[in-house]
């Protein structure tokens, strides 16, 4: 954030809980509501649009549709204690890779959204957590789940993905969402940790969109729980010794 000038809002977040150093932002209604059903917490409420779950482990809260209701999510949830959070949702592919129905890691995020620039004005690349990023894809790893990794570009107006958006940015980013270089833009500017997941839903092409088909999703759901689980009961970085580690990976990997 070295350069920034940071001004301090008019209107602070009033998120009326507090949690624990984890936060878990499930952009999509299916999996919210998959995944609530096994994560243990102590009290919910309506935030917004969408519902919190929270605890001493963090907070859980989901869904949110498009760049401005996901960053107002996760300023709440910073309000209320959250250091490390997690993003998980859907995107659609540019191109061929990643496939449909595959695990997508962004590495870098491009903004052709309207929210990020009021965080990082004149920035329009943004990155995860190196720390938490590592920490993500180890873990995929280890579960035996395929994944890719690559670019990802954010933008508000989904009917607006004509074959001028497909030409612009399929050389320059492998798939497209409303949300992650927003949520990566103003994660850095409140100074927390955060990476995102992805499942490729959807293909955008000349001719239209190829769409997977949501009953194969079940089984990759049930296949990734334990991970979002683990992330929840354990906190991946949010130890002392995994933040002072997280906060040189994030020096050398900057």
């Amino acid at each position: 954030m070295s350069g920034v000038l940071r001004r301090e809002s008019l209107l602070r977040p009033q998120p009326g809980f507090r949690c624990g150093l984890r936060g878990l932002l499930v952009l999509t209604e299916p999996d919210f509501r998959f995944i609530r059903k096994g994560l243990p917490f102590e009290g919910s409420k309506r935030l917004f649009l969408a519902e919190v779950c929270f605890g001493r482990e963090g907070g859980f809260v989901g869904p949110a549709l498009g760049a401005p209701q996901a960053v107002m999510l996760l300023e709440n949830l910073v309000a209320a204690g959250a250091r490390e959070i997690l993003v998980f949702g859907w995107c659609g592919a540019l191109g061929e890779d990643p496939p449909l129905g595959a695990f997508f890691v962004p590495e870098r995020a491009l903004s052709a959204e309207g929210t990020s620039r009021h965080y990082l004005p004149g920035r329009r690349v943004f990155r995860p957590a190196f720390g938490l990023l590592h920490r993500l894809r180890r873990s995929l790893a280890e579960s035996g789940l395929s994944f890719y990794t690559g670019t990802v570009v954010s933008t508000d107006a989904p009917y607006r993905e004509d074959e001028v958006f497909l030409s612009r940015f399929r050389e320059k980013a492998e798939a497209v969402d409303m949300e992650t270089s927003a949520l990566f833009s103003a994660a850095e500017f409140l100074g927390v940790k955060i990476a995102a997941l992805h499942l490729v839903s959807d293909r955008l092409a000349p001719g239209g969109r190829e769409t997977f088909p949501l009953s194969r999703w079940r089984t990759l759901r049930r296949r990734l729980f334990p991970i979002l689980r683990d992330f929840w009961a354990t906190g991946w970085l949010t130890t002392p010794a995994g933040i002072a580690k997280n906060s040189k990976m994030t020096r050398e990997g900057a």
